[in-house]
């Protein structure tokens, strides 16, 4: 048996030795596209989670997450974006709009609304990191939130479903304030905290760098 780098020079059957250390309320599996009906219920007995990263798995042709499924189920489910090598943008808003229309296309008047794509990227996505201070404003929370000015051309009448907006509208730029921890980190567009200038010069000579090795 090859033994996996990843789990330390470990064989997997002494990384994972029963099935109740991989179906607890702790445990939540990235994509979970390939669950059949019995492994749905089972996730859905157990508390455990699924993190939908749906621009990943259409980037490499692996298949669709049964999200309504799930949801009917009542199995946690967060929204992710993977990593760079599968998606090259990480951008969560992004994620938030084709995870609306990837389920409005597959599944058409079963699909999750707008809003419901909202609430799993938000307190979907705490639950399943075992989270209770973030996901939802709420006293005693964590002050993170970001705002979007709905005085943009491109979100006119897109105010008339504020809750499914940037699901079925989706945004097209940057959010206009981003609060972390009650501290402003984007403000009107930009970051606060480094020089944008600086950074964006600095990365594409990095990049030309490393593309001239070759």
């Amino acid at each position: 048996m090859d033994l996996s780098k990843k789990d330390g020079g470990l064989p997997p059957d002494s990384v994972v030795q029963n099935v109740e250390e991989i179906l607890r309320n702790d445990v939540w599996y990235a994509h979970g596209i390939h669950f059949q009906d019995e492994e749905l219920r089972l996730l859905a007995e157990t508390g455990t989670g699924v993190a939908h990263c749906p621009i990943s798995n259409m980037k490499l042709s692996s298949g669709i997450c049964r999200i309504p499924d799930m949801l009917k189920l009542d199995v946690p489910v967060g929204l992710a974006v993977d990593g760079s090598a599968s998606n090259d943008g990480s951008n969560l808003l992004e994620e938030l709009r084709v995870a609306f229309l990837l389920h409005r296309l597959n599944s058409s008047s079963h699909a999750p609304s707008g809003y419901d794509i909202l609430k799993i990227a938000t307190n979907g996505s705490a639950k399943i990191l075992g989270r209770n201070d973030i996901g939802s404003l709420a006293v005693g929370k964590a002050g993170d939130m970001f705002l979007i000015r709905r005085d943009r051309l491109d979100l006119i009448g897109a105010d008339l479903d504020v809750k499914s907006m940037l699901g079925t509208v989706g945004l097209k730029g940057s959010v206009d304030y981003t609060i972390v921890n009650g501290k402003m980190v984007v403000e009107n567009g930009h970051l606060v905290n480094i020089d944008e200038e600086k950074f964006i010069s600095e990365g594409r000579k990095s990049v030309t760098d490393y593309l001239s090795r070759s």
